[in-house]
């Protein structure tokens, strides 16, 4: 049986990374072990980590590619205002979400481009992006290269944004893809 942990990181890290075409400056909200294990994974990035959100309050605007939420605490409007206010225009954000998915995207949705949920082992992400989609952009090379992976490979990738027709229907008009 593999650690909850593991997968966690896995998918919210290399959904992230090989999606955006250049991903240099990283910021981890969150619990963040796994997750710079697997960052480690991939080269020449830059990381800073955070517990709360305060810290993004105080960062520079454009200051990151790429936010990695290891939680499902950080959805609020105030936080996602302050996410778009630190991501560059091409950045994205991936997180873990809660229960009703509707509230998160929403609120995702009202500032980025493209707000798609995904799913793996019975748990909900979230991606919310300015310009990469995350199956259309996905850099295949990039995904099918990562070593010594315990779950995510490219196949897992794109079918984790596959929804079934009745959530389709319910995120329509929400999720925007």
């Amino acid at each position: 049986m593999l650690n909850t942990d593991i997968i966690d990181a896995e998918m919210l890290t290399h959904v992230a990374l090989c999606t955006h075409r250049e991903p240099k400056d990283i910021l981890i909200l969150g619990d963040n072990d796994y997750i710079n294990h697997e960052i480690a994974r991939h080269v020449n990035n830059r990381v800073d980590h955070c517990n709360n959100t305060s810290c993004i309050k105080s960062t520079k605007d454009n200051s990151f590619d790429v936010i990695i939420v290891n939680s499902n605490k950080f959805y609020q409007p105030d936080f996602v205002t302050q996410a778009n206010r630190v991501l560059r225009n091409n950045g994205l954000i991936v997180l873990k979400s809660i229960d009703d998915i509707k509230i998160p995207l929403t609120n995702f949705g009202s500032l980025f481009d493209i707000v798609m949920m995904y799913g793996f082992q019975e748990r909900k992400a979230i991606m919310a992006t300015k310009k990469y989609h995350p199956t259309a952009d996905l850099i295949l090379d990039r995904a099918d290269l990562i070593e010594n992976l315990s779950y995510y490979n490219a196949d897992i990738h794109i079918a984790s944004f596959a929804l079934p027709t009745n959530l389709k229907k319910e995120l329509l008009g929400i999720q925007k893809n």
